[in-house]
């Protein structure tokens, strides 16, 4: 089920943010040269918000051990990351929606 996060308008190309759809944190990402995206809002290596994140436009970086994502598919860009779980997004009327429902995070094997 599709979750009303925000106007289109609050984040920039180039540009993230973090919100909560169906009870979990996630990084919704509007990367340069692409879409707006949704993933996993926390690293999955030590399970920790990515609310402090760095992002180049392409790459989002976690601040505690400097994994790295693609922005564009979730992908690490880290050779030893695992890649974040992605939710459905659209954008209707200026609106974005996420659908979080069913959408588990995915973790790094311990």
């Amino acid at each position: 089920m599709y979750e009303r996060i925000c106007k289109e308008e609050t984040i920039a190309e180039g540009d993230f943010r973090i919100a909560v759809a169906s009870t979990q944190l996630i990084v919704l990402v509007w990367p340069e040269n692409g879409v707006i995206k949704a993933f996993q809002g926390v690293c999955p290596h030590t399970n920790a918000p990515l609310a402090d994140a760095e992002f180049d436009g392409l790459d989002l970086v976690c601040p505690i051990h400097r994994w790295s994502w693609n922005m564009h598919t979730g992908e690490p860009s880290h050779p030893h990351a695992t890649a974040l779980a992605e939710y459905p997004v659209k954008v209707d009327a200026g609106v974005i929606y996420v659908d979080a429902e069913g959408v588990a995070p995915i973790f790094a094997a311990p």
